[in-house]
Protein backbone atom coordinates (compact mmCIF):
# COMPACT_ATOMS: atom_id res chain seq x y z
CA UNK A 1 0.00 0.00 0.00
CA UNK A 2 1.13 3.38 -1.09
CA UNK A 3 2.05 6.20 1.94
CA UNK A 4 -0.12 8.61 0.65
CA UNK A 5 1.06 11.41 3.40
CA UNK A 6 4.81 11.12 1.64
CA UNK A 7 3.73 10.69 -1.84
CA UNK A 8 3.60 13.67 -4.37
CA UNK A 9 0.66 11.70 -6.40
CA UNK A 10 -1.96 12.18 -2.99
CA UNK A 11 -2.71 15.53 -1.14
CA UNK A 12 -4.50 16.58 2.16
CA UNK A 13 -7.73 17.62 2.14
CA UNK A 14 -9.70 18.70 5.44
CA UNK A 15 -12.84 20.72 6.45
CA UNK A 16 -14.68 20.21 9.73
CA UNK A 17 -18.47 18.72 9.63
CA UNK A 18 -20.72 17.99 12.87
CA UNK A 19 -19.37 16.01 15.54
CA UNK A 20 -21.77 13.22 15.12
CA UNK A 21 -21.21 13.14 11.34
CA UNK A 22 -17.74 12.49 12.29
CA UNK A 23 -18.25 10.14 13.92
CA UNK A 24 -20.21 7.99 12.30
CA UNK A 25 -18.02 8.02 9.11
CA UNK A 26 -14.76 6.80 11.53
CA UNK A 27 -17.65 4.59 12.62
CA UNK A 28 -18.57 2.92 9.27
CA UNK A 29 -15.56 3.28 7.62
CA UNK A 30 -14.23 0.99 10.78
CA UNK A 31 -17.02 -1.53 10.27
CA UNK A 32 -16.59 -1.97 6.50
CA UNK A 33 -12.63 -2.43 7.08
CA UNK A 34 -12.29 0.95 4.57
CA UNK A 35 -9.19 3.61 5.26
CA UNK A 36 -11.04 7.06 5.45
CA UNK A 37 -8.68 8.05 2.80
CA UNK A 38 -10.56 5.24 0.59
CA UNK A 39 -14.08 6.26 1.44
CA UNK A 40 -13.65 9.99 1.17
CA UNK A 41 -11.91 9.70 -2.43
CA UNK A 42 -14.81 7.68 -3.45
CA UNK A 43 -17.52 10.56 -1.83
CA UNK A 44 -15.41 13.28 -3.93
CA UNK A 45 -15.45 11.36 -7.31
CA UNK A 46 -18.94 10.46 -6.93
CA UNK A 47 -19.96 14.31 -5.54
CA UNK A 48 -17.54 15.99 -8.78
CA UNK A 49 -19.40 14.02 -11.30
CA UNK A 50 -22.75 14.59 -10.01
CA UNK A 51 -22.15 18.55 -9.77
CA UNK A 52 -20.33 18.44 -13.08
CA UNK A 53 -23.66 16.35 -14.33
CA UNK A 54 -25.65 19.07 -13.02
CA UNK A 55 -23.46 21.66 -14.64
CA UNK A 56 -23.96 20.77 -17.83
CA UNK A 57 -27.77 20.53 -17.50
CA UNK A 58 -27.84 24.09 -16.35
CA UNK A 59 -25.22 24.75 -19.39
CA UNK A 60 -28.27 22.88 -21.45
CA UNK A 61 -31.17 24.82 -20.32
CA UNK A 62 -29.50 28.35 -20.50
CA UNK A 63 -28.63 27.38 -24.49
CA UNK A 64 -30.15 29.90 -26.81
CA UNK A 65 -33.74 28.91 -27.48
CA UNK A 66 -34.20 30.80 -30.71
CA UNK A 67 -32.17 32.08 -34.26
CA UNK A 68 -32.38 35.58 -32.08
CA UNK A 69 -31.33 34.31 -28.67
CA UNK A 70 -28.13 32.84 -31.37
CA UNK A 71 -27.67 35.72 -33.05
CA UNK A 72 -27.61 37.78 -29.88
CA UNK A 73 -25.26 35.86 -27.63
CA UNK A 74 -22.74 35.56 -31.19
CA UNK A 75 -22.79 39.43 -32.21
CA UNK A 76 -19.03 39.69 -32.16
CA UNK A 77 -18.28 36.75 -34.41
CA UNK A 78 -21.08 36.87 -36.63
CA UNK A 79 -20.10 40.43 -37.63
CA UNK A 80 -17.18 39.03 -39.17
CA UNK A 81 -19.37 36.74 -41.39
CA UNK A 82 -20.62 39.05 -44.07
CA UNK A 83 -24.35 38.66 -42.65
CA UNK A 84 -25.94 42.47 -43.27
CA UNK A 85 -29.26 42.44 -41.34
CA UNK A 86 -28.35 40.58 -37.62
CA UNK A 87 -29.22 44.21 -35.91
CA UNK A 88 -32.66 43.44 -36.71
CA UNK A 89 -32.04 39.17 -36.44
CA UNK A 90 -31.07 39.58 -32.82
CA UNK A 91 -33.83 41.59 -32.42
CA UNK A 92 -36.42 38.94 -33.75
CA UNK A 93 -37.96 41.24 -36.05
CA UNK A 94 -37.13 39.44 -38.93
CA UNK A 95 -35.91 35.99 -39.70
CA UNK A 96 -32.82 34.51 -41.77
CA UNK A 97 -32.82 32.86 -44.68
CA UNK A 98 -32.54 29.15 -44.48
CA UNK A 99 -28.92 30.40 -46.31
CA UNK A 100 -28.36 32.72 -43.78
CA UNK A 101 -28.84 29.73 -41.05
CA UNK A 102 -26.84 28.51 -42.73
CA UNK A 103 -24.11 30.57 -42.31
CA UNK A 104 -24.76 31.62 -38.87
CA UNK A 105 -24.52 27.72 -38.06
CA UNK A 106 -21.25 27.09 -39.87
CA UNK A 107 -19.59 30.32 -38.31
CA UNK A 108 -20.88 29.11 -35.11
CA UNK A 109 -20.23 25.53 -35.36
CA UNK A 110 -23.79 24.44 -34.05
CA UNK A 111 -24.09 20.76 -34.45
CA UNK A 112 -26.72 19.91 -37.10
CA UNK A 113 -29.26 18.51 -34.07
CA UNK A 114 -28.49 21.75 -32.06
CA UNK A 115 -29.79 23.29 -35.47
CA UNK A 116 -32.90 21.92 -36.47
CA UNK A 117 -34.11 22.35 -32.59
CA UNK A 118 -33.52 25.94 -32.88
CA UNK A 119 -34.94 26.41 -36.27
CA UNK A 120 -37.78 24.21 -35.02
CA UNK A 121 -38.17 26.34 -31.24
CA UNK A 122 -38.13 29.39 -33.66
CA UNK A 123 -40.69 28.85 -36.22
CA UNK A 124 -42.90 27.22 -32.94
CA UNK A 125 -42.78 30.03 -31.23
CA UNK A 126 -43.48 32.28 -34.19
CA UNK A 127 -47.16 30.36 -34.82
CA UNK A 128 -47.76 30.76 -31.22
CA UNK A 129 -47.69 34.38 -31.62
CA UNK A 130 -49.43 34.65 -34.42
CA UNK A 131 -52.40 32.16 -33.10
CA UNK A 132 -54.10 35.17 -31.76
CA UNK A 133 -54.30 37.11 -34.67
CA UNK A 134 -57.56 36.56 -36.51
CA UNK A 135 -57.83 35.68 -40.43
CA UNK A 136 -58.66 38.15 -42.81
CA UNK A 137 -62.07 36.46 -43.80
CA UNK A 138 -62.68 36.21 -40.25
CA UNK A 139 -62.88 39.76 -39.80
CA UNK A 140 -64.70 40.35 -43.30
CA UNK A 141 -66.90 37.75 -42.51
CA UNK A 142 -68.08 40.25 -39.17
CA UNK A 143 -70.91 42.24 -39.13
CA UNK A 144 -70.14 46.19 -39.28
CA UNK A 145 -70.40 47.78 -36.43
CA UNK A 146 -72.85 50.52 -35.84
CA UNK A 147 -72.63 53.93 -34.66
CA UNK A 148 -73.73 52.86 -31.30
CA UNK A 149 -71.19 50.09 -30.94
CA UNK A 150 -68.33 52.47 -31.69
Amino acid sequence: MTDRRRSEDYKQVSGYVPVELAREFKSFCAREGLSQSDALEEMLREWLAQKASNSSKSEQANRPIAIADVVRANMTKLKRCGLKNLQVLAKGEVLPTPGDFAIIASTLGIPEEEQKMIWQRTFSSLSNDVSGVKDERECSESPKPTRLEL
